[in-house]
């Protein structure tokens, strides 16, 4: 059985944070994941552009194309960021989130 930290498998986590917080956390994942592959791989393989008026964060990796919608909050971030303002080599390859969710647990196991 999997440790859960003195609760029963069946008990619920219910966040006391506002939804807004979590999804500025969580952008702020996806630039900082990005600019750390643009150490790894050059600055040809990330980047991020505005798409319908939000900054869209996106990166390249051997198990295919991501890419996150930013709030528009954090745009100054990503100006201030090395990541470099283009679209993707090819553009967007048209995956939805769960192929980009797919994409990335097979980018962390190295099953590509």
């Amino acid at each position: 059985m999997a440790h859960t930290t003195g609760r029963t498998c069946n008990s619920l986590r219910i966040s006391t944070e506002p939804l807004d917080d979590v999804y500025h956390d969580r952008n702020l994942l996806a630039i900082a994941f990005a600019r750390a592959m643009r150490l790894a791989w050059g600055p040809d393989t990330v980047g991020w552009h505005r798409h319908d008026g939000w900054p869209v964060v996106w990166v390249d990796t051997p198990a295919g194309q991501k890419s996150w919608h930013a709030t528009p909050d954090l745009e100054d971030v990503l100006k201030r960021s090395p990541l470099d303002k283009h679209e993707p080599t090819g553009g967007y390859d048209g995956h939805l989130r769960t192929l980009k969710n797919c994409r990335l647990a097979r980018y962390i196991t190295l099953s590509y």
